[in-house]
């Protein structure tokens, strides 16, 4: 291992020296450690890390957190601030951990600033947006600020960094899993269960016609049977509705607070790109509208 003022990095040496060998870095981001084999005249990867979905570059989109252990894992088109930054005085960080950090392209390093002039360096800038220790080996002074997106983030079940994020004066200490990145969107208030458009898909044969069971001011409404064989009704958010994604979010928390025996019973919802959907109990029996006026 080899350290200089602004990088690490490490180099090694074979044993045998008449073995061919090099590292290729993909587009992708993958790294793959490749040998020459003389009997087949080429080169035969010998090791290649393991990846997930996570491990796509930008996969979450800006302000997004990926976590493997999520259904689904990513919300593809990133967060943003309910309510846009100002630059006021009031404005705050909340500190979030266990994360991989945010592409540095666009950040800015001090080997000698303290967290106290780190977050006030950061807050005396409206362009600067999160700040964190830079250095990776423990505590110590050195601080690294961004400006700008935050990309590529990921969170990771154990020794990750600490990223402190800027928001408003009234969502500082507002956080409610720190395993999260900053959750600009509203996510933090979600206690249903997120199920992927591919099993939405795959349930109600791709919104066939003959799945529709009707239509309201919503959208439209399809029957669906999922692996287990477990009956769904799938409330469709119709792409001509006003209702946008802050609106949809308030609704299923209001539904799912709502919870009762004689209440149809809401499994779940589906965000994915311009997807919105709630998963219901199906009610083979109709509702009781049906029943109180008839056709």
């Amino acid at each position: 291992m080899e350290r200089t003022p602004r990088e690490i990095y490490y180099q090694y040496n074979l044993i045998n020296s008449s073995v061919y060998t090099r590292l290729v870095l993909k587009p992708n981001g993958r790294l793959d450690r490749l040998l020459w084999v003389d009997s087949i005249n080429d080169w035969n990867i010998i090791l290649a890390p393991e990846s997930d979905i996570c491990d796509r570059y930008k996969v979450c989109g800006p302000f997004g957190s990926c976590n493997i252990d999520n259904t689904p894992v990513y919300w593809s088109q990133g967060c943003q601030h309910r309510i846009p930054l100002d630059c006021e005085p009031g404005e705050g960080f909340n500190k979030y951990s266990n994360l991989k950090l945010s592409n540095t392209r666009g950040s800015w390093y001090n080997q000698t600033m303290t967290l106290v002039e780190c977050e006030k360096s950061c807050k005396s800038n409206c362009s600067c947006t999160a700040y964190t220790n830079s250095n990776i080996s423990g505590p110590g002074s050195g601080y690294l600020l961004w400006y700008g997106d935050l990309v590529d983030i990921r969170t990771v079940p154990q020794n990750g960094d600490p990223l402190y994020i800027r928001v408003l004066h009234s969502e500082i200490g507002r956080p409610r899993n720190e395993n999260n990145s900053e959750n600009r969107s509203g996510d933090e208030d979600f206690e249903l269960p997120l199920f992927g458009l591919s099993t939405i898909l795959e349930a109600t044969n791709n919104f066939s016609l003959n799945s529709k069971l009707g239509e309201g001011g919503f959208g439209p409404v399809y029957k669906g049977v999922l692996k287990d064989e477990k009956e769904i009704a799938v409330k469709r958010l119709a792409k001509t509705s006003t209702q946008g994604l802050y609106e949809f979010k308030n609704e299923v928390i209001s539904i799912s607070r709502l919870q009762h025996r004689n209440l149809v019973k809401l499994f779940g919802c589906c965000i994915e790109g311009t997807e919105k959907k709630l998963i219901y109990e199906y009610m083979p029996n109709k509702g009781l509208n049906s029943f109180l006026f008839g056709k």
